[in-house]
């Protein structure tokens, strides 16, 4: 499970993402999310998850933005992160509220699965 920075930062129930990870599910996020994040309860919160932060390559995510006008570095990363998991197998879900990361996400990787906290 990717957690994008926009997901961090709405997350009303850091209580569910736990859960989700006692159950095995593997939580990752990337360098530039944790980047990203500054304020004191979202970098609580990547603390209280333990998440595994992964470095994308900087020439992939500038393939994925060439692909993907419009993307920030920051969501250009999560988008080759999915990629990168979704080629070895694994089934990759991405928590975001970002509606121009979840098109990008949706247009690339078919069956993503998107998890949602505060899309209005």
């Amino acid at each position: 499970m990717i957690i994008d920075s926009s997901g961090l930062f709405h997350i009303r129930n850091a209580y569910a993402i736990t859960e989700m990870a006692s159950m095995g599910y593997r939580l990752v996020t990337t360098s530039l999310v944790v980047n990203e994040v500054k304020d004191a309860r979202s970098q609580a919160l990547l603390g209280i998850l333990n998440m595994e932060v992964i470095d994308i390559d900087a020439d992939h995510i500038k393939q994925v933005k060439l692909e993907n006008s419009g993307l920030s570095d920051t969501d250009a990363s999560i988008v080759a992160l999915a990629l990168d998991l979704a080629s070895q197998g694994i089934e990759v879900a991405v928590v975001t509220d970002d509606v121009g990361l979840i098109k990008a996400l949706r247009r690339r990787i078919r069956g993503i699965r998107i998890i949602t906290v505060n899309v209005k």
